[in-house]
């Protein structure tokens, strides 16, 4: 388990190769991202190169805040053609 500006995740292989998940708890709510960069696998729970592991804690920090908005987007939009 990774940290990143106090947003705790956890990355997972995928189904196919080169395919990886992101899980974490973002504001509340469980949020699940999917990346191809295999140096965020390779260098996530690895430090031997700062960097690289800062590099890869904030491509998954990001691709968690990417989709925790594209969920509240849809959201809204599917409220508000509900209601109309």
């Amino acid at each position: 388990m990774a940290k990143f500006r106090n947003v705790e995740f956890q990355m997972y292989r995928g189904n196919g190769y080169g395919q990886y998940i992101i899980k974490a708890n973002y504001k509340g709510k469980d949020v699940v991202a999917h990346t191809t960069d295999s140096e965020a696998w390779d260098y996530l729970n690895d430090d031997s190169n700062r960097k690289k592991h800062n590099d890869a804690k904030r491509h998954c920090y990001y691709k968690i805040v990417n989709a925790y908005n594209d969920m509240k987007e849809n959201y809204f939009i599917n409220k508000k053609n509900f209601m109309l």
